[in-house]
């Protein structure tokens, strides 16, 4: 995280001073600090809170304290990091490499070529119809919808492709309808945050929600988690999306 150069107060220059703190009865001395000489302000971050632990003399727990704040100015960087980024759909893209149309596309899906259109505008939609829609292409999610930096453009192809279907390809594409009708999304979230040694509340920390969202998301939402909050997801632990959600045939319920 770039440090701030204008006070949040006035917007005047900032200029670092070197000044003694404590910690736990323990000097750190010449610890560099921002401060704003017109309101007489200090700006502390967690980074500073790890300059004055380390400088500090020994104490009771201080390894522990400075992997603490390691892992909190960690989680900080990331989250700083996916503010700057948003999901950006690639279907009309794909949509042209596999020679399919909007609407054959809508039909394997169920749904109405307006929403497949809506879609296509970079409207959001859930992890689960994004890997519904990975299914029916037969391609990978990742090469549907990506994180771009919000200050960087994308220009989508301006219109799809039509054409004709073979009686084959309309007897796949039924198919590919019927057994999507079986499948649902299921989280492997905890699986990965235990296998990486974080906790929910890190990844909450990362996506800058709260850890009750962070609950919902898991525990309620699951396939309904949208796609940028999924990608985000991913980003933050360091692991592919579909290692987190992953599309799979719903098991039935005894006596059905």
């Amino acid at each position: 995280m770039t440090r701030p150069t204008k006070c949040p107060k006035c917007g005047g220059e900032l200029v670092t001073i070197y000044k003694t703190f404590e910690v736990d009865g323990h000097r750190a001395e010449n610890v560099p600090v921002l401060t704003c000489p017109r309101c007489s302000i200090f700006l502390l971050d967690t980074q500073l809170f790890i300059d004055i632990t380390e400088r500090a003399e020994d104490f009771k727990d201080k390894d522990q304290l400075l992997e603490e704040l390691r892992e909190i100015k960690e989680d900080e960087e990331i989250r700083d990091i996916l503010k700057q980024y948003t999901f950006q759909n690639h279907i009309k893209e794909v949509l042209n490499e596999r020679g399919i149309s909007l609407r054959r596309l809508a039909n394997m899906l169920d749904v109405s070529p307006n929403y497949i259109h809506i879609l296509t505008k970079n409207q959001s939609t859930s992890i689960r119809t994004a890997l519904k829609m990975a299914y029916a292409l037969g391609v990978d999610v990742n090469r549907l919808y990506t994180l771009r930096r919000i200050d960087e453009e994308y220009k989508e192809p301006s219109k799809t492709l039509y054409t004709r279907i073979s009686k084959e390809e309309r007897e796949q594409d039924e198919k590919i309808k019927e057994e999507l009708k079986k499948m649902n999304v299921k989280l492997y979230v905890d699986e990965v945050l235990k296998k990486k040694g974080l906790r929910r509340t890190q990844l909450a920390a990362r996506l800058d929600i709260s850890p009750q969202e962070m609950y919902n998301i898991v525990k309620i939402r699951k396939g309904s988690t949208g796609i940028e909050t999924a990608l985000k997801m991913a980003y933050a632990i360091g692991v592919d999306v579909n290692e987190l959600f992953r599309l799979e045939e719903v098991e039935k319920e005894v006596g059905e």
